[in-house]
């Protein structure tokens, strides 16, 4: 490779980084919980991932019934 295309690949790297660094938490957190495929209904809200939603009410069944089993005397 000859220096200035590595010189110009390093450029769009800083630059990228740069631009990472600037974008805001909240942005960055939506980015994770959205749906990959359609990010946004009809009006323009917020779809969430419905792996993460099939994930939580996993948790959700685990821990409860962790709790029952463990407070309930059988």
């Amino acid at each position: 490779m000859n220096r200035e295309h590595i010189t110009a690949l390093l450029m769009r790297l800083e630059r990228y980084h740069a631009k990472d660094r600037e974008e805001r938490p909240s942005h960055t957190w939506r980015r994770w919980v959205e749906d990959p495929l359609k990010p946004q209904t009809n009006t323009g809200s917020l779809r969430i991932n419905p792996i993460l939603v099939l994930l939580a009410v996993m948790a959700l069944l685990a821990g409860g019934t962790f709790l029952f089993f463990s407070l309930v005397q059988l």
